[in-house]
């Protein structure tokens, strides 16, 4: 067994960029060798528009991302064996991309290497993608022919019992997806669809599957609330309370299988590549710590970017640095039409601590010198008014700590701190992870207060 973990990148962002997304520190962040002994393989697709002739083509009308969707199912073919894991993520069109990816695995399968020739026509088929009947059929029989050590669904395998000679049900085994991460989806592709005739051209485009499949085991999309760009609306999970229910999990515990959580911050702010990490960070750290949860080692030694992470609630909600200077890019993208994400969260877990601490926060503590309030989050304005304040200690100067085997959260109170009842602190400081006191395990990261009450 091994583990495989594609990384989709947002539009125009590359290897090389002077400021790393969060997709791109996770690539460079899983290891190539877990603890437990289990190779770990990196795929890292660099976002639509950075491809020479692509520019603002692909980063704004989303051309290339079947080229990349492609990519990342060829090396796939190449590099699957049953049994292994899958891992994905992205971020703006690169968690569409993401999406997608896990969407033709549905749809197609993944192709026997001798089969790979055809990956091609795969890609087609799904672009082809319908609820026809004969359409499906041919899928059933394209899948039994190029896809044998494998069924994408329980009824393909009832379907495959009945139609192969000496094959019983439960011979092969289901494909599974253990973790799909993004942040920010952003699915507008195409031309603008305030521009005229926009539907009827971007019907091309639309065979994309980004819905959330119970093929897929654990799954966390952070959203962000202060990007106001129409053309960065964002293309939310819309089926998690089923799907968790299905796995008799509370939608609202923080290690729901399936969860999606906004955070403070522009679309930049949420999946990173910008000077400013306050807020990314908030949202790498939600994303990695499924991450772990879900079985990926990812480095946690020093140099690590993880060990560079520094959350700040009271970060700019932009994650531009000040004197970014000109950008002919930035100066078209910052006059696209405007409006407040709506719908928002509708529900308490569906918001980071960090938006209830920056909701709590002083004014003269923040950038903009205001009460942090966005429309995006008027339908909760009362709930939040009503929680009690935050603990400034699990605010500033936190430090990382990594799970040894064996600890609890007292023992490292203990030695945090000198006192094993510490460990309330240590607990809310790590709301956003640790679902009760006893919670933890080996190699998660924690966030240790730096000032104790």
């Amino acid at each position: 067994m091994k583990r495989l973990v594609f990384c989709f990148d947002g539009s125009w962002n590359r290897l090389d960029a002077p400021h790393p997304t969060n997709v791109l520190l996770t690539a460079e962040s899983v290891l190539p060798m877990a603890a437990d002994g289990v190779t770990q393989i990196t795929f890292y697709d660099e976002g639509v528009g950075s491809e020479p002739g692509e520019g603002l083509a692909g980063g704004v009308f989303g051309a290339g991302l079947v080229k990349n969707l492609s990519d990342g199912y060829r090396f796939l073919i190449f590099n699957y064996a049953p049994g292994d894991e899958i891992y994905v993520f992205g971020f703006s069109r690169g968690a569409y991309t993401a999406r997608s990816f896990v969407g033709l695995l549905g749809t197609c399968g993944i192709l026997d290497r001798r089969h790979a020739r055809r990956a091609d026509e795969a890609v087609n088929r799904y672009k082809r993608r319908s609820k026809d009947e004969a359409y499906l059929q041919s899928m059933l029989e394209f899948r039994s022919e190029c896809v044998p050590q494998l069924c994408v669904s329980a009824e393909e395998d009832e379907w495959r019992a009945q139609a192969t000679k000496d094959y019983s049900p439960g011979t092969l085994p289901l494909l599974t997806v253990k973790y799909l991460a993004v942040w920010d989806t952003v699915g507008s592709l195409g031309i603008p669809r305030y521009v005229i005739m926009a539907d009827t051209i971007n019907r091309q485009h639309q065979f994309h599957d980004v819905s959330l499949s119970p093929m897929v085991q654990h799954a966390r999309h952070a959203v962000a609330i202060d990007e106001h760009r129409i053309d960065f609306e964002p293309t939310l999970w819309q089926n998690l309370d089923a799907l968790n229910e299905a796995r008799d999990a509370d939608p609202a515990a923080v290690d729901a299988p399936y969860q999606q959580v906004w955070f403070c911050g522009t679309h930049g702010s949420v999946g990173g590549g910008g000077a400013k990490r306050g807020l990314s960070d908030a949202a790498l750290d939600w994303i990695w710590d499924g991450a772990r949860h879900a079985g990926l080692d990812l480095d946690t030694g020093p140099g690590s970017p993880l060990q560079s992470m520094a959350m700040s609630h009271r970060e700019s909600l932009s994650n531009q640095a000040d004197n970014a200077g000109f950008s002919a890019l930035r100066f078209v993208m910052n006059r696209l039409p405007k409006a407040d994400r709506n719908p928002g969260p509708a529900r308490l877990h569906e918001i980071s601590p960090s938006v209830w601490r920056r909701w709590r926060e002083k004014p003269e503590n923040l950038p903009e010198g205001a009460p942090y309030r966005p429309p995006t989050l008027e339908p909760l304005a009362a709930e939040l008014d009503a929680l009690p304040e935050p603990a400034d200690e699990a605010l500033t100067g936190a430090s990382i700590h990594i799970v040894r085997e064996g600890e609890t959260l007292r023992s490292i109170a203990l030695a945090t701190y000198g006192s094993a009842e510490s460990e309330t602190l240590i607990f809310r400081a790590n709301a956003n992870k640790l679902a009760r006191m006893d919670a933890i395990y080996a190699g998660q990261a924690l966030w240790l207060p730096e000032r104790v009450a």
